[in-house]
């Protein structure tokens, strides 16, 4: 558990810095356009970083049903959205350099 732990962290900190979304926002309900983009965007990299979405479900506090939404989802969002792919874009390439 705790390399999954650390990548989320990892994960949720980066978006944070892209998005100037607060963490808590993240991981809170909330449903402003903004918030949803932000989370989207982190349940997506961890799905990419091979965690199962119950996994990711347990971290978001939401049902496997909402991050398997928000993963199927996320492409037709990230075509309509020109920051949310910019910001997508450059947090793969920061996880990558990570490795």
């Amino acid at each position: 558990m705790p390399r999954l732990a650390e990548l989320a962290d990892r994960v949720i900190t980066l978006v944070t810095e892209e998005s100037d979304i607060p963490r808590e926002a993240i991981l809170s309900k909330s449903r402003t356009a903004e918030v949803v983009d932000a989370r989207h965007l982190a349940i997506k990299l961890l799905h990419l970083k091979d965690i199962y979405p119950s996994k990711i479900a347990s971290l978001f506090n939401i049902s496997t049903r909402c991050v398997n939404y928000a993963i199927t989802s996320f492409d037709c969002r990230v075509s309509q959205n020109n920051v949310l792919r910019y910001s997508y874009e450059a947090i793969k390439k920061k996880l990558k350099e990570d490795q």
